[in-house]
């Protein structure tokens, strides 16, 4: 009887063990997921802000003008929190892109098209 209780002990403790590796895992999905989504809900309201300008011309010699500062305000938490979900922590950002809000929404939508390929706006 001894053995057979330490036995069903053993495997609960086995079984409770395994069970908590995937919930760190789990997490992480999530917090992924939530963050492609948050991205996308701005990549929306990006699209549907009609009273600021879409793009700004900088230098009268580029072929092709830059987003506008406020835009680019509209995108920028969302892709910090894609880019974040990742793993990447917010020195590695700032390193990368040297606080350039163009290159950190190019990474955000990367990491956008690379995980819903297929997903359509």
């Amino acid at each position: 009887m001894k053995k057979t209780f330490l036995f069903a002990v053993a495997c609960f403790f086995a079984m409770t063990s395994c069970s908590n590796e995937s919930i760190p895992a789990m997490a992480q999905e999530n917090q992924t997921a939530e963050a492609v989504q948050n991205f996308k809900k701005a990549i929306i309201t990006f699209n549907n802000a009609k009273d600021i300008p879409m793009f700004e011309k900088k230098r009268k010699n580029v072929p092709f003008p830059e987003m506008s500062e406020q835009r680019k305000d509209i995108l920028l938490p969302a892709a910090k929190d894609l880019i974040k979900s990742t793993g990447i922590k917010e020195e590695q950002i700032e390193k990368t892109t040297h606080g350039d809000k163009a290159k950190m929404i190019a990474w955000a939508m990367e990491i956008f098209q690379d995980s819903y390929p297929n997903s359509s706006l």
